[in-house]
């Protein structure tokens, strides 16, 4: 997701208002509760760093992903997770592998955020 190959410009338009690109973040204290979280969210995206992902989904699996990630977290447990929602076209990515920044690898966040967490 997130690739528009052998589309118009107009059709590229068209399918990027029609899906999401999402940061995750997360902490979680318990390692078992940790790894479950990370395999979830395996299966929308791609880890990133070691509580991180990017995914990149339609609107319909954005709410699948919020509604599990609802059900998952524990205010007992005192776990943190946030969901940025951005534009992957606005991605500023700076690491260290040798490949060249392109356009493709820059985001700014800047259009819904939701948040959750436990208070210590």
């Amino acid at each position: 997701m997130g690739l528009y190959y052998h589309l118009s410009g107009e059709e590229k338009e068209f399918a990027k208002k029609k899906s999401l690109f999402c940061l995750i973040i997360y902490d979680i204290i318990s390692n078992k509760r940790r790894l479950r979280l990370a395999k979830l969210l395996e299966g929308f995206g791609m880890r990133v760093q070691r509580s991180c992902f990017e995914v990149d989904l339609e609107k319909a699996s954005y709410q699948v992903l919020i509604r599990e990630l609802e059900y998952f977290y524990d205010p007992s447990e005192f776990d943190n997770i946030i969901v940025y929602v951005g534009n992957r076209e606005e991605t500023i990515r700076l690491n260290t592998d040798d490949r060249e920044l392109e356009d493709a690898d820059c985001l700014f966040f800047n259009v819904k955020t939701l948040t959750i967490y436990g208070i210590l």
